[in-house]
């Protein structure tokens, strides 16, 4: 174990936490002979991005660590939920079958989180915020369903860094780079403008402008998911599309359209 799994070990224990998950030898070193990796090294790494995210200089990852630290019942859950996925990954007999299972795992996450992201960034409040978590809990008490998408974001937030930095600095896997970044650019632009339509379309009494948009994003989106999966296919237009968004001085910046709700 790290110095970094251990520092995090005495935290989580202060916090009334203590992992229940254990380091098989045997099984590490029949996972190292099938070129892939471990169950146990997989969740150190991921304890030691917790970690990281946790004292690192990224507010972002640092208040979704600390909010999951803070409630032992929270993060039990987390770490429930990610040891699940990581063990799917580590009965895999081969490192790039793992890399295509953290890759999914990744999409999942990123589909998962969306939802509240939505409505923090875009600042949805009052009617707007039911409707559009209505949307998607319709059977659901609105104060229920809003905790638990909170609680929802931070797991799959968490499990996002954790699975990112395995996929990318573990696996080695550049598809867990820059083109994965691409895709979560462009999946909250999908979702962004599908609840717009969604809620516009309540009332509205011809087409929506917007939903034209949806069809080209999807199409985009599958684009993307296919080079991230086989990125050495890919490898000479992801390194175009990288390039295509490096800034050069000639552009700018445009400003975040936000509703004023």
């Amino acid at each position: 174990m790290t110095g970094i799994s251990k520092n995090l070990n005495v935290s989580l224990k202060r916090a009334g936490i203590a992992l229940d998950y254990k380091w098989n030898i045997t099984e590490g070193i029949e996972a190292v002979h099938r070129n892939a990796i471990d169950h146990g090294r997989l969740m150190r790494e991921s304890t030691d991005r917790v970690e990281s995210a946790l004292h690192g200089g990224n507010p972002g990852e640092q208040l979704i660590a600390s909010r999951l630290l803070e409630s032992p019942v929270a993060f039990r859950r987390w770490e429930s939920e990610h040891s699940d996925i990581m063990r799917e990954v580590a009965n895999q007999g081969f490192r790039r079958t793992q890399a295509v299972l953290l890759k999914k795992a990744a999409f999942r996450m990123i589909h998962r989180k969306a939802l509240f992201e939505y409505l923090r960034d875009a600042r949805i409040r009052g009617d707007q915020r039911r409707r559009v978590v209505a949307l998607f809990h319709p059977t659901q008490d609105f104060s229920h369903a809003l905790i638990a998408e909170h609680g929802l974001y931070l797991r799959k937030a968490c499990s996002f860094l954790c699975t990112s930095h395995v996929g990318g600095r573990v696996v080695q896997d550049i598809g867990f780079f820059d083109p994965m970044q691409r895709y979560q650019t462009l999946y909250t632009e999908y979702f962004q403008i599908f609840c717009s339509v969604q809620l516009t379309a309540e009332s509205a009494e011809g087409p929506v402008p917007q939903a034209a948009l949806l069809p080209l994003l999807k199409y985009q989106l599958e684009e993307c998911r296919a080079a991230i999966m086989s990125p050495h296919v890919h490898l000479e237009r992801l390194q175009k599309d990288a390039r295509a968004r490096d800034a050069t001085g000639d552009t700018v910046r445009l400003p975040i359209l936000r509703g004023d709700f």
